[in-house]
């Protein structure tokens, strides 16, 4: 998420051209407010795509002087001093926050000159939460946050007699989502889908991949890696039974990640399996993920390293 920081003009109307021409553009704002000081105002705007705010905003004369990469943080609102004890650690690692505020799903939002050391502040304060927060059995209440997703299968496959005899029909699709480019679907070849078309289960296998990548791509980030490059050719395996639906039964993933220094090749190859646990896709299947990881380092642009691991399940 991005906070956009926003110089206003001291007038009536400032603050709703704002509004007006993020929602004109389709941005929704996720948090944020205004403060005037001395006649002078100052907007700070949570939102998930800054490029799209910022040009919107930008192309009606409307001064966005900052775009950050925003820190959010769940507190345990039913403690008191967890802002304080939370910034403390902050200003321990060094951190200056710039901007605070909290956005619609009651979260704390800064913005902060070292990304880096915050994110990791952060991260560090999430896994040394109390048992009783995180909600295990200890009786403590277990707090939730919800996040809700929304796609349009439309089926296009009606030849003119809709489903009137099984090849009377095509299995083709399409999947949208608001303001997003259309998936052209279909099923899989053995059941009379069109090749050219993604089905179900490519479609399975692709969200556990884009899953792990962008668990992996964060952890490399706080963790001080840099990741020039990620690829991954996964594959998955799915068995059918006589009188017995067809299930997925395991998922591989290939991913060769290229990073900067050869001296973080270890750590980048054991991000991997941390990254798979903290995968929301993983955790939502009941069969094994295989991970193979390569990675290259491309500290020597003329001789760069590789080191490859033997797969190792993950579940």
């Amino acid at each position: 998420m991005k906070n956009l920081t926003i110089l206003l003009e001291d007038r009536p109307d400032s603050l709703a051209e704002i509004g007006e021409a993020l929602g004109r553009a389709g941005v929704s704002i996720e948090g944020g407010g205004m403060f005037a000081v001395d006649g002078k105002r100052v907007a700070n705007f949570l939102v998930e795509d800054g490029t799209a705010g910022r040009q919107a905003l930008e192309a009606v004369g409307i001064d966005v002087v900052r775009e950050d990469e925003a820190v959010i943080q769940k507190l345990n609102q039913d403690e008191p001093g967890q802002l304080g004890k939370l910034l403390r650690l902050m200003a321990q690692a060094g951190v200056n926050v710039l901007t605070q505020y909290s956005d619609h799903n009651h979260q704390l939002v800064l913005v902060v000159d070292n990304l880096q050391a915050a994110q990791a502040v952060s991260d560090d304060w999430m896994q040394q939460r109390p048992v009783a927060e995180k909600g295990d059995a200890t009786g403590a209440p277990t707090k939730k946050r919800s996040h809700h997703y929304a796609v349009q299968v439309v089926w296009t496959g009606n030849i003119g007699s809709g489903t009137s005899s099984y090849a009377g029909y095509r299995l083709d699709h399409e999947i949208s989502g608001e303001a997003k480019p259309t998936i052209s679907g279909s099923s899989d070849p053995a059941f009379r889908g069109d090749s050219k078309r993604y089905n179900p289960e490519e479609l399975l296998v692709a969200s556990a991949s884009a899953c792990h990548m962008l668990s992996y791509l964060h952890l490399c980030a706080v963790n001080g890696i840099v990741v020039l490059s990620y690829e991954d050719r996964s594959t998955g395996e799915m068995e059918e039974v006589v009188c017995s639906p067809g299930a997925f039964v395991r998922v591989d993933l290939h991913p060769t990640v290229t990073i900067s220094l050869a001296s973080q090749t270890e750590l980048a190859e054991a991000l991997h399996e941390e990254a798979h646990k903290n995968c929301f896709i993983a955790n939502s299947l009941k069969i094994p993920v295989i991970t193979h990881p390569k990675i290259t380092t491309a500290s020597d642009a003329h001789s760069p390293k590789t080191h490859m691991s033997t797969g190792s399940v993950v579940e």
